[in-house]
């Protein structure tokens, strides 16, 4: 498991953009491999990647009529993304 120091700047990273994590653990010197399933669950506990525009968002912006997936509450609002 990586310090709770180094997850929160990947979160910090990754969160407002489009990047995917392997490429902000570039930055790290990290691969995937080198997390384990903790810190992939902080991440987790503390963003969502979009799947309809693939952004990084806080929690609070994920949509609630959305069931099966992980939508921001912008794709829904804009149409993009259909219920």
């Amino acid at each position: 498991m990586l310090n709770d120091m180094v997850i929160n700047e990947i979160i910090d990273d990754l969160q407002g953009t489009c990047e995917s994590i392997g490429d902000v653990l570039v930055e790290y010197e990290l691969e995937l491999d080198d997390l384990d399933s903790k810190d992939f669950e902080a991440i987790d506990d503390a963003i969502f990647n979009c799947a309809c525009c693939g952004w990084w968002y806080d929690l609070a912006e994920i949509s609630t009529d959305v069931e099966d997936e992980n939508v921001c509450a912008r794709c829904v609002e804009d149409g993009d993304y259909e219920i």
